[in-house]
């Protein structure tokens, strides 16, 4: 039988079955293809562990769509009755006080309180001597 499609996805890796997924969760009747049956590890998103970031010291403007990819997450994890698909945790930014990743991450977590009107990402600032001790793994980063 053939019906109407309001929408058809080409390629169903992260993005694709992401978009697949919100048309069909909005009523769209939906189609999508891809060239590899599913699933399958072809995909540039594929593996065994992703990453996504609050402190996205890139740019702050990116804040507003990681703080709705992360409510999209909660959501999954509800619809899908699997409340372990995201993991949070924390992350370790090195660099100079005045380096892009420092600056950036700085820039975000101001931004992100002035967006959520709460203060989530914690930013802890090391001297370098401080950080070999708390990190001996990393004890050959100088201040360089």
């Amino acid at each position: 039988m053939n019906q109407p499609v309001d929408a058809i996805v080409i390629g169903l890796g992260g993005i694709g079955a992401a978009a697949v997924y919100q048309l069909a969760a909005r009523g769209a009747n939906v189609i999508g293809f891809d060239q590899f049956e599913p699933a399958h590890s072809h995909g540039s998103s594929h593996g065994a562990s992703r990453i996504i970031r609050q402190a996205y010291y890139e740019h702050p403007g990116y804040l507003s769509l990681l703080l709705r990819a992360y409510e999209l997450w909660r959501e999954l994890e509800h619809d899908s009755g699997d409340n372990y698909l995201l993991q949070i945790t924390g992350g370790l930014y090195l660099g100079a006080p005045d380096s892009s990743t420092v600056r950036g991450s700085l820039q975000s977590a101001v931004q992100y309180l002035a967006l959520a009107g709460k203060t989530l990402i914690q930013l802890t600032f090391f001297h370098l001597g401080v950080f070999h001790q708390d990190f001996p793994l990393f004890f050959g980063v100088t201040s360089e």
